[in-house]
């Protein structure tokens, strides 16, 4: 069995000091927006078998709703940085509130969602 070197791709050696956490911001709203679909896709999938036991539409839709707006969120983040550089200029500055707002919506959405799931298994 042969063994290969590890590599690893390091940031900091394609990306300058100067758009470093940008370029880590960009990558975290990526994944952020991949996680929105998955979790919303889970949710939906969840909670359309049989509608899981007593789970109403409207907490149903509530859920869901906070999930793709997490989603949203994070691809206009991502969407804020592509134009900012396609264009030459800075990004916006409230581009870390954007992501913290993602996070919070996706937070209230799963586990909104996981608490009424979960107490319709009862």
């Amino acid at each position: 069995m042969s063994e290969e070197p590890e590599t690893k791709v390091k940031v900091r050696d394609y990306a300058p000091d100067s758009l470093y956490s940008e370029t880590l911001l960009y990558d975290f709203a990526k994944t952020l927006t991949s996680l929105s679909l998955f979790v919303l896709g889970g949710v939906l999938s969840l909670g359309g078998i049989q509608r899981a036991g007593n789970i109403s539409l409207f907490s149903l839709v509530l859920t869901s709703g906070s999930i793709a707006i997490a989603g949203l969120i994070a691809l206009s983040t991502v969407m804020a940085i592509v134009e900012a550089r396609s264009k030459k200029r800075e990004p916006p500055s409230y581009l870390l509130v954007l992501i913290k707002t993602a996070n919070f919506f996706l937070g209230v959405g799963l586990g909104s969602f996981m608490y009424i799931w979960l107490g319709s298994l009862k």
